[in-house]
């Protein structure tokens, strides 16, 4: 239950920064984006990751974050430039949020890793078993602001004219605002040259990063998004760094791989207790038929609740077992009515 509990917990525990006018959202079109360069606008698909591949890190971004309610926070992420993967560790995560997460037998948080398409991944351990858990993009959840959209800001932005320098590194960063920004909606974003990082567009436009934040391929170059502003507050960079930071995924399980072996051990242990219990009703004789006739509708009612389980357990699997889904998953595979009706046939 505690495990449960937190898995659903990861799902909600970040701060909202959503802007459908510059972030991706679950509801568009996550896999594509459009880049422009010198010979035109295009097309992007980004690639899959895989959370079992060893995975290196080669910047990491000091960032501040000041609500527009009076809380503040500062923490880190990790970047890896090449692929444009964004992570953070326990700790950054921790001081991001404010709060600590657990660490004992249950319950380890070691990372969560966040690729181009805006999936999350997180890597833990689960009563002693190292795991890595797929969070997918929900609406009113944090990846999307991790996951900035190079078409949506080459569409919906414009330069002021305006700039201001961002950092203890002094980042020259150039104002842009929203097309449609009011005086009640004001939003921003400020983009810096710089001279450390040179993403390929034909491939990796841009690199995912908490609140926007990150490397952008605008005007035909490589450039730094240092600051954005909307109505919920300011998020801006810090500093920047070398690292070279790795994770080694091939030492976790994939989550619905647990899930899938545990699925089929339940799978198996309960079509042998139906298909025992059937076997039994067939051989009930005449003057038991009474009695089978209400185990048979009861057996019907348990065959229908076994199938509900495997059609909602199998499309779990198929969808990468994400967590904050259990409990959808969990109200598709049991319906207490089933159990009310099983308990109204054996009165």
């Amino acid at each position: 239950m505690k495990v449960a509990c937190f898995l659903i917990c990861l799902s909600f525990c970040f701060v909202s920064f959503g802007q459908r006018n510059l972030f991706f959202h679950p509801d568009d079109e996550t896999v594509q984006d459009t880049v422009r360069t010198r010979s035109g606008n295009m097309p992007i698909t980004f690639e899959d990751y895989d959370p079992n591949e060893t995975i290196s890190f080669d910047k990491k971004i000091t960032f501040s974050f000041s609500s527009n309610s009076g809380t503040s926070t500062t923490s880190e992420f990790l970047v890896n430039t090449n692929k444009g993967y964004m992570a953070m560790n326990k700790e950054m995560m921790e001081r991001m949020i404010g709060m600590e997460f657990p660490h004992n037998n249950d319950v380890k948080v070691h990372y969560r890793v966040t690729n181009t398409k805006g999936k999350t991944f997180y890597y833990m351990e689960l009563n002693g078993v190292k795991q890595v858990i797929n969070r997918s993009p929900i609406s009113e959840v944090s990846i999307d602001e991790t996951n900035m959209s190079v078409a949506k800001f080459n569409r919906n932005y414009s330069p002021t004219g305006n700039n201001l320098n961002i950092s203890s590194q002094n980042y020259n960063s150039v104002e842009y605002q929203s097309n449609n920004s009011s005086p009640e909606n004001e939003y921003y974003v400020y983009v810096a040259d710089q001279n450390s990082v040179n993403i390929n567009p034909n491939s990796n436009p841009k690199t995912a990063g908490i609140f926007g934040l990150g490397y952008i391929f605008n005007n035909n170059k490589t450039q730094l998004v240092t600051r954005v502003e909307n109505e919920k507050g300011t998020a801006e960079i810090e500093n920047i760094e070398d690292v070279s930071i790795g994770i080694d995924g091939n030492s976790y399980r994939r989550r619905e791989n647990i899930v899938a072996d545990d699925h089929e051990r339940v799978t198996n242990v309960k079509e042998d207790y139906l298909t025992k219990k059937q076997e039994y009703i067939n051989r009930s004789s005449n003057a038991q038929r009474t009695i089978s006739n209400k185990e048979q509708e009861i057996l019907n009612v348990e065959l229908e609740m076994e199938a509900k389980r495997k059609s909602a357990m199998n499309k779990y699997i198929e969808d990468g077992a994400p967590a904050e889904q259990n409990a959808q998953y969990a109200l598709e595979s049991y319906d207490p009515k089933d159990a009310i009706e099983v308990k109204k046939i054996g009165v």
